[in-house]
């Protein structure tokens, strides 16, 4: 197995900043990447040093003003800025700093978004339309790394960041594998292609000017390195637009990482219509998208009687008593 991504530089300045870095690397030390957490930590440091705070005590002031939700600020991101400093504040007391001692607990996060699952034929207009996306000189590579980006997305269910950190010794040719390294939960995983999309991956890595461009990443930006989220997400919403499929707007989908939730809802669809015992078949996809467990899977299973009638049918059979809510 290759080394492991490196963590995230942690720079803080103000007046917890040894403080954050000892906690971070004790909480890598015990394996864990840290990488988010490290993130909020540095936000609320500038938020500390914007405060002209200079003691190193945290305060019950200082931590309310912090908590405040923020505009725009989705409910999912404002609960893990809460949970970070909860648990940073802990440390601090533990360790002799002042701190707050207890907490109310944190409200329960409650998400009513539903996965949008692209039909096929929609999936056919999407990568049509990656296919025809605009090059200029300043990116010179989109034409060519942006359309088997998005089909690996769609054809192997990964995610963003994921196929954006793909190396090229990640990817196997000859195997026709992708070896995903330090994803989520700190887990690799191997994750085998399908012959056709092996094949748009030899022709792709064979192309000369990729070739001269010399970078380390399979799909590389424009200066070398690895693509941004971020930029992907912009992409896959010009896409949308020029594939003639409505947009929600910001938290309503489709979301890039609906593109995730598609591949599964398809693979299960296609292994019901094939007549796979579905009991069996679920654990292999849990795997395969690398999940901690069946139920993470479930949730990816949001579906409507009218658009999949075979896999409903198939799922409630086999799962009626484990997963009773599924598709109701």
């Amino acid at each position: 197995m290759q080394q492991k991504s490196e963590y995230a530089e942690l720079r803080c300045f103000g007046p917890f900043a040894g403080w954050m870095k000892e906690y971070v690397e004790q909480n890598r030390a015990l394996g864990h990447k840290y990488n988010v957490d490290a993130v909020y930590l540095m936000q609320f440091d500038a938020y500390c040093m914007q405060k002209s705070v200079t003691a190193t005590a945290l305060t019950q002031e200082l931590l309310e003003g912090w908590f405040v939700k923020r505009p725009y600020e989705a409910d999912a991101s404002h609960h893990t800025r809460m949970r970070v400093l909860r648990k940073f504040a802990k440390f601090l007391r533990n360790n002799g700093v002042q701190a707050p001692a207890a907490f109310h607990p944190l409200p329960h996060l409650v998400t009513s978004f539903t996965p949008y699952i692209f039909t096929r034929e929609e999936i056919v207009r999407l990568l049509a339309a990656a296919d025809n996306v605009r090059q200029n000189g300043h990116s010179p590579l989109v034409g060519l790394t942006l359309p088997l980006l998005f089909r690996v997305l769609y054809c192997c269910g990964l995610r963003v960041s994921e196929v954006c950190q793909l190396r090229n010794e990640d990817v196997d040719l000859e195997r026709g594998t992708l070896t995903i390294l330090d994803a989520k939960g700190g887990k690799d995983r191997l994750v085998p292609m399908s012959d056709s999309l092996r094949q748009l991956c030899v022709e792709y890595s064979a192309v000369p000017v990729l070739r001269a461009f010399g970078s380390a990443y399979f799909f590389p930006s424009v200066d070398g390195g690895r693509y941004a989220s971020s930029t992907i997400y912009d992409r896959f919403r010009e896409f949308l637009w020029n594939a003639g499929i409505s947009h929600g707007g910001r938290g309503n989908g489709p979301r890039l990482h609906d593109l995730r939730h598609t591949f599964a809802v398809h693979t299960l669809d296609d292994w019901a219509r094939a007549g796979k015992d579905l009991y069996v078949c679920l654990p292999i996809l849990s795997t395969y998208l690398g999940h901690k467990d069946l139920l993470s899977t479930q949730k990816y299973l949001r579906l409507t009687p009218q658009a999949y009638p075979v896999l409903l049918g198939a799922f409630s059979e086999s799962f009626s008593c484990v997963f009773p809510e599924v598709g109701l």
